[in-house]
């Protein structure tokens, strides 16, 4: 398998898991102690929005991934969840400074929990899990 191929491959099923995982928190609503949950579009969108856009991304983070293998710290998964937790960090940052300027703060915090989880640890595990040099 090629370099390409094998980037494309892990960056599809990394970002359709992470995807999943943003969706499912988003639909249950399991940090609905901030806010109530609010759909302006039908689940259907929502789930296929979260998906499509995680598993893209996901293919950009593994070219990010690839490129700087060498010098991320760890081997394996615990290389994985490190560069996980810096995308989670990168990421979203946009998202949570426009909702606190906006004076949405309770909603920056619950885009950063589930960030966290859906980014930072589980795209980074399977990330890392998955991608060999």
């Amino acid at each position: 398998m090629t370099i390409i191929n094998r980037i494309i491959v892990t960056g599809l099923i990394a970002g359709f898991i992470s995807g999943t995982t943003d969706f499912t928190f988003s639909i249950i609503n399991i940090f609905g102690i901030f806010l109530p949950i609010v759909l302006t579009v039908d689940i259907q969108m929502l789930a296929i929005y979260s998906i499509i856009t995680a598993s893209l991304w996901g293919i950009v983070w593994v070219l990010l991934y690839a490129f700087f293998y060498d010098h991320i710290p760890g081997k394996g998964v615990s290389r994985g969840l490190f560069f996980g937790l810096i995308i989670w960090i990168i990421a979203p940052t946009s998202n949570w400074i426009i909702s606190a300027a906006c004076g949405y703060y309770l909603w920056a915090i619950q885009t950063a929990i589930v960030t966290f989880f859906s980014i930072g640890i589980v795209y980074g595990l399977i990330l890392g899990y998955i991608y060999k040099e």
